[in-house]
């Protein structure tokens, strides 16, 4: 931290003493001594810091103020607050009668527990009706007839006609061949014929059932297909989300009917009262956190177009003079204050360091705002050089004489001046 800068007075000393004459009336004999001089009082050319700063008094402000309510409302049966009295976060402040609302919450709960036992009952029973529809499916399925057995009878039915044919042809053209031979060929043809047709009957009734055993699966399987649908929706859609919503925002009152300091800190005023009846949103208590502070200062106009955000600055209390603390610009208020008799403007400084303790807002300080400095410089007490820029002089003391010496200067601080060049450490200028 930037050491507090003061004002060193630059003593101006009479250097030169002279001895007046004694007049020895009277006395025979005597006669006046020769006046003397002594050497001027001088001040040594140093190295050091050389600090152009700001001053300007103002208060500590608090930012943290927060003044606290309840988000429901009802009659106040606990009040734990003081002003003064610090707190830590999570303390319990207030407490509203709470009965009203634990009830509300019980009839949300068993509202939602009988909506939930009702979903519940309506997804079994969309199981049941799917395990049953299920078993239809499988029950028209196997009401399927082998047709592979009957393609089977109708092929061999035709071959067997192919082959009586055959016989019957190869007889009739056989001359040779008595009537009755040939007329047991033809009727073995003529059963033949019968036979296959009765294969290809069988075929088609096969096929035809088949056909109505189709329809039959398929239209259980779209009821099957249905239900299982309902059950999966009503499944994903749960009980309703209201009702969880109704059980939340009355576990949120319950819990609302009791105020909690929601950081650390210290209560600054009380505007309730024990057994009130209390609003929702009502004012009840003003908590501040004490450390949670800023610089309001003032400062003139002269020194304003100086000033830039994030300069540094050391702030000094009335109440603990011992400690020094660091800060900066945090903004500027570019309007004059009303009401002053000169020209005033408001600028507020952040604190980088911690607050001494036993300071607190309300309290004074005066900072001193670091404008420009320069580190390890050549310097003198700022009122031995006398002008400025190109015509800056200093009275040296060399050799037991008084001779003027020109310099140049640098930064003029509030205490000390930067000597650029004309002068070296050690280097004696008279301070008369």
């Amino acid at each position: 931290m930037t050491r507090r800068l003061t004002l060193i007075p630059v003593l101006l000393l009479a250097g030169l003493s002279a001895l007046m004459p004694v007049a020895c009336a009277g006395l025979p004999g005597r006669t006046p001594a020769e006046p003397t001089f002594a050497d001027p009082v001088t001040v040594a050319v140093t190295r050091g810091e050389v600090v152009q700063s700001v001053t300007a008094p103002g208060v500590l402000v608090g930012i943290s103020e927060t003044v606290l309510s309840l988000p429901v409302g009802g009659r106040l049966v606990e009040l734990n607050a003081r002003p003064g009295r610090w707190l830590r976060a999570g303390d319990v402040l207030a407490r509203l009668d709470d009965g009203p609302y634990a009830a509300a919450l019980e009839r949300a709960r068993l509202t939602l527990e009988q909506a939930t036992a009702a979903h519940a009952q309506q997804v079994a029973e969309l199981s049941l009706t799917a395990e049953g529809d299920r078993a239809q499916v499988d029950q028209a399925r196997a009401q399927y007839s082998p047709l592979t057995a009957a393609e089977l009878q109708l092929q061999a039915a035709q071959e067997a006609e192919q082959r009586a044919l055959a016989e019957y042809n190869k007889a009739v053209d056989r001359p040779w061949e008595p009537a009755d031979v040939v007329e047991g060929y033809r009727l073995e043809a003529v059963a033949a014929q019968r036979q296959r047709e009765i294969a290809a009957g069988e075929l088609a009734a096969a096929q035809n059932q088949q056909w109505a055993v189709g329809e039959e699966v398929t239209a259980r399987q779209a009821t099957l297909d249905r239900t299982e649908a309902e059950r999966a929706f009503l499944q994903a859609q749960g009980v309703d989300p209201l009702l969880r919503l109704a059980v939340s925002e009355a576990e949120d009152a319950l819990a609302a009917t009791v105020l909690t300091a929601p950081f650390d800190g210290v209560i600054l005023d009380v505007l309730v009262m024990p057994g009130e009846t209390v609003a929702a949103g009502q004012s009840v208590l003003l908590l501040a956190d004490p450390a949670a502070v800023e610089v309001q200062t003032e400062v003139i106009e002269e020194d304003l177009p100086l000033l830039n955000l994030g300069q540094s600055a050391e702030l000094f209390f009335d109440a603990r003079p011992d400690v020094a603390v660091l800060g900066r610009v945090d903004r500027i208020v570019p309007r004059r204050i009303a009401g002053e008799d000169r020209p005033l403007y408001t600028v507020y400084l952040s604190l980088d360091d911690a607050l001494p303790s036993g300071v607190l807002p309300g309290m004074t300080v005066d900072a001193s705002i670091i404008i420009d400095a320069r580190i390890d410089a050549l310097r003198l007490p700022r009122g031995l050089v006398r002008g400025g820029g190109d015509e800056a002089t200093v009275d040296v003391w060399r050799d037991g004489r008084r001779e003027s010496q020109p310099v140049e200067v640098g930064l003029r601080g509030d205490v000390y001046t930067e000597i650029l060049a004309g002068l070296a450490e050690g280097d004696q200028v008279v301070a008369e």
